[in-house]
């Protein structure tokens, strides 16, 4: 687990990277390469169609090798695809502009591959060794030094992009690889071997029939679909509209994105023990709404109030740290031990189907309201206004998971009883008594 942890920290700047809409890429795209929102859209949109693809692939390759064996393969041909982009934009940069679209797309393409494969090895591989009654403890310390180590690189990448040229690209995307073949090492050498080949290979016919019946897994697969689509189809433009709109440079932007994720840094202790006390989904129940009242003042940002940006994205940092801990921690606890790896990929490629179609078309539609007059901070306003919608309607698959061994979702909001008393300093306190009183006699509000 310590030689875990090790990996993951020296894997963060280039696990960043394969990071849709992450601010280097966004960055290349954006302002490098000058790519207009719908083209924008699709090629952020191509790592989640590979999360899909390789839903044909992994089966296979899970059924004739170990997962600690895919990952480890993945792991070593993503450096490479990443070495070859950084050498192609440092060296060849008239050419990449000439061809951004087939050029970027090609890469973010075949990184998007192995990384789907690499993610779905990952976690199969993971679950396998680190014991269920402390993985949410590990995993919350784990990523609170990923995330530290996010928060550097992100700082560091942010100042070294106030010259965005091809060639500096080039150059931070070149460190990123190095510091990953450093992790590359320290994962070759955890002793951890994981799960052993199946004697029989299961066919995907086979697996299938495992997991088919499984319906809290498919529930909880059909949420994280939704809750991609919104995180993904909002998201990916949240760092466009604070390059063209409120801030002068990439290192400006980098400032809010470093607090998110220093604030999630901070936040992951506490998550991992609610969730080892009350269980994934009372925590999701009471984390998306919150998250959803976080992202509100992206309504209303303008450059005159652009400080506002440090507020949202600490509070939805914190908040969204804790998300993606829950989720982890449901899928390794609802996923059937017949189909781990089919499991994971399909929960994957699921999640994958709504977060590739979401700013294709958030691309398209931003596209046509920019081209018909509109002012362009009115546009993102309202594009952005759906975003706390969306996720509130997300809620209605997960009230639909049953967990087991976890505890009533009223219980979490116990332990967070100083969120009920902001919301009343905050003027919202008809909205945290309509959440946390229960319905009629006898019933027990869900939240």
């Amino acid at each position: 687990m310590h030689g875990s942890t090790f990996e993951g920290i020296f894997a963060m700047p280039l696990v960043y990277l394969n990071l849709p809409a992450n601010l280097v890429v966004v960055a290349l795209l954006s302002e490098g390469l000058r790519l207009p929102p719908d083209v924008y859209g699709l090629l952020v949109s191509l790592p989640f169609w590979c999360n899909l693809l390789q839903l044909f692939i992994a089966p296979a390759m899970f059924g004739r090798f170990r997962a600690r064996d895919i990952f480890l393969t993945a792991l070593w041909l993503n450096i490479v695809v990443w070495t070859a982009f950084a050498g192609v934009l440092g060296l060849m940069p008239n050419s990449v502009r000439t061809h951004a679209t087939i050029a970027a797309g090609g890469f973010i393409f075949f990184a998007g591959l192995t990384t789907a494969i690499m993610s779905v090895a990952w976690t199969t591989y993971t679950q396998s060794w680190v014991p269920d009654r402390i993985r949410a403890v590990y995993f919350s310390q784990r990523n609170r030094w990923c995330q530290f180590s996010n928060l550097a690189f992100l700082l560091l990448a942010g100042f070294a992009l106030a010259r965005p040229s091809l060639e500096m690209f080039g150059a931070v995307i070149a460190v990123s690889c190095v510091l990953r073949i450093i992790s590359a090492v320290y994962a070759q050498l955890t002793p951890a071997e994981g799960d052993p080949v199946p004697t029989i290979g299961a066919s995907w016919s086979e697996q299938w029939a495992r997991l088919r019946g499984q319906t809290m897994f498919w529930r909880m697969v059909f949420f994280g679909m939704a809750w991609g689509a919104v995180l993904n189809g909002f998201g990916a433009f949240q760092p466009v509209f604070m390059l063209s709109s409120l801030t002068e440079s990439a290192q400006q932007a980098s400032l809010p994105l470093a607090l998110a994720l220093l604030f999630g840094a901070l936040a992951l202790p506490a998550w991992g023990r609610l969730i080892e006390r009350f269980g994934a989904r009372p925590v999701l129940l009471v984390a998306v709404p919150l998250w959803a009242l976080a992202s509100l003042p992206w309504i209303f940002i303008t450059r005159e109030t652009q400080w506002l940006l440090y507020l949202v994205w600490a509070l939805t940092g914190a908040i969204n740290a804790g998300i993606v801990l829950a989720q982890l921690n449901l899928l390794m606890k609802l996923m059937p031990a017949g189909a781990k790896g089919f499991a994971v990929g399909c929960n994957i490629a699921a999640a994958a189907l709504g977060t590739a179609l979401a700013p294709i078309a958030g691309g398209q539609l931003l596209s046509w309201a920019l081209g018909g007059g509109w002012a362009v901070d009115t546009v993102y306003h309202v594009f952005f206004a759906c975003m706390p919608v969306c996720a509130g309607l997300s809620l209605l698959l997960l009230r639909r998971v049953r967990e087991p061994r976890s505890a009533p979702v009223e219980h979490v909001v116990g332990a967070l009883r100083n969120v009920r008393m902001l919301a009343g300093t905050l003027g919202l306190g008809f909205l945290a008594q309509a959440l946390f009183t229960p319905r009629g006699k006898g019933q027990k509000s869900e939240y």
